[in-house]
């Protein structure tokens, strides 16, 4: 049943206040269900080991995590129509033929046109009460209503827009391209102490000056006649800082390993590291060949 405050228009300032201040709470929330990932990322950032290196995707496994602040983004209005921003700024939303709080589901179906955002900020700001978002789900803005018939909260109904939001978040996640790793699974045991040092030796003598050499080499590959090879540079200066200086170093470099061990023979990563007080920098890359 529609009152006279939610038949009252709402003006363009608190529109656009109620858009921003929304986008400023999620993505906060959302900030939040990433952090796992952030740290994950940044100390794995910091280990240096013999362990293949291979780029994560929003932190990885943890982005399972983050997407949880997404899914929330989209289900910021699911409780009694109002989100931090709406209880704020006094605003609710109702459906649009009953004047009735909207329900969770609608409110969702509201929110998926945030996705096209731009589109939605104009169509908010000439018709303050209603976006597409409210033409799609039935729902309109409007003042809060004390007098309003507010539900109880029931976590039934606000199950299935949450559920619903995730599952979008995870399809979306897995149609957007990952990097692309070629992973070679080594065989521990096949370790080559001997070809290992002497590598070490072979860059040591050439290139000692410029950094301390950590090497594994093993012989064997799982399905594969390739060697597996682990370069660590452990760096005396910060040659990386200077893209020609850490390619003049990288050339350098692989041209006497692929001395020893021509690059059709083996697949591996090789990793150059400078750590000094309060400083840490790093590169890693691929070397060898691909090929199995």
């Amino acid at each position: 049943m529609s009152t006279s405050a939610t038949t009252k228009p709402i003006n363009t300032g608190m529109r656009l206040a109620a858009m921003l201040l929304d986008h400023f709470f999620m993505t906060m929330i959302a900030m939040i269900f990433f952090i796992p990932g952030i740290v994950a990322d940044f100390s794995r950032a910091f280990k240096v080991s013999h362990e293949r290196v291979s780029p994560q995707f929003l932190g990885g496994s943890w982005a399972y995590i983050g997407l949880i602040g997404f899914a929330l983004y989209f289900c910021k209005d699911i409780i009694n129509g109002r989100s931090i921003a709406k209880r704020i700024l006094k605003l609710q939303l109702v459906d649009n033929e009953t004047g009735e709080v909207a329900s969770p589901l609608k409110c969702f179906i509201r929110n998926l046109l945030c996705i096209i955002w731009p589109i939605e900020t104009i169509i908010a700001l000439t018709n303050t009460s209603r976006r597409l978002g409210d033409r799609l789900a039935g729902t309109k803005l409007v003042p809060y209503d004390p007098s309003l018939e507010q539900s109880k909260f029931n976590i039934g109904k606000a199950l299935l827009p949450l559920a619903l939001a995730y599952g979008m978040m995870l399809l979306l996640m897995q149609l957007i391209p990952k990097p692309r790793v070629i992973t070679a699974d080594r065989i521990e045991t096949s370790y080559n102490q001997s070809a290992s040092k002497e590598l070490e030796k072979l860059l040591t003598d050439s290139l000692g000056e410029y950094f301390t050499p950590d090497i594994r080499i093993y012989d064997s590959v799982k399905n594969s006649k390739l060697k597996y090879v682990s370069v660590i540079l452990r760096l005396k200066k910060n040659y990386i800082e200077d893209d020609n200086s850490y390619q003049k170093l990288h050339r350098s470099t692989t041209k006497l390993i692929y001395s020893m061990l021509p690059n059709e023979t083996f697949t591996g990563q090789l990793q150059y590291v400078f750590q000094a007080s309060g400083q840490f920098n790093g590169r890693s890359t691929e070397f060898g060949t691909t090929k199995r």
